[in-house]
């Protein structure tokens, strides 16, 4: 992934080459020549949060606990958003958009949103992530991942280990051991 260090965010927006009233994303980084040459992905870093002090809202592909902590102790947002090298390339040429939120299934289940312009060009669909390591890295609330909102209340973003207190138990009957039928023998 392509680092980018919070004191280069910091001196481009004082340069006047980023925005910060406007959400900043790939593009943006890669438009105002903040980064060259993006691959895998951003991943935002914190050198320099003792001089950052303007209020952004950025979304990038990862990013770390202290570049989020610094960016939302002076007032702004962190989002972090899968991509894959062909979505990065598609939204650097202009095909796609980048979005904070995953954009919404229609009703014939095509990939684009319901409040799609029909005027514009086709745009792809951003995808989502597919492997284990990556859907629990975007369910957490913790990397500010654009999946967090699927997680309910109380329980963590992995896959396969269930939140200690949630789920059903099993009742044995002091009898026979399990809860079978009463007269039932199985040698099985």
């Amino acid at each position: 992934m392509s680092p980018i260090n919070l004191d280069r965010i910091q001196s481009w927006i004082d340069q006047g080459r980023l925005d910060p009233t406007r959400p900043i994303t790939l593009k943006e980084l890669a438009d105002s020549r903040c980064l060259h040459g993006v691959k895998d992905g951003v991943k935002l870093l914190a050198r320099g949060k003792e001089q950052f002090r303007t209020p952004i809202n950025i979304l990038v592909s990862r990013a770390s606990a202290e570049a989020i902590s610094a960016i939302e102790a002076v007032g702004g947002k962190v989002t972090t958003r899968y991509y894959t090298k062909p979505s990065i390339r598609r939204l650097l040429r202009g095909e796609s958009e980048s979005s904070f939120t995953p954009l919404a299934m229609t009703a014939a289940g095509e990939g684009i949103s319901p409040t799609h312009d029909t005027a514009k060009p086709f745009s792809y669909r951003l995808p989502d992530p597919t492997s284990r390591k990556d859907l629990e890295y975007y369910r957490d609330s913790a990397h500010r991942g654009y999946l967090s909102h699927l997680v309910e209340e109380g329980h963590g973003p992995s896959l396969f280990f269930k939140t200690p207190g949630i789920g059903v138990r099993r009742k044995v009957s002091k009898k026979g051991g399990s809860a079978g039928a009463a007269g039932e023998n199985r040698i099985w």
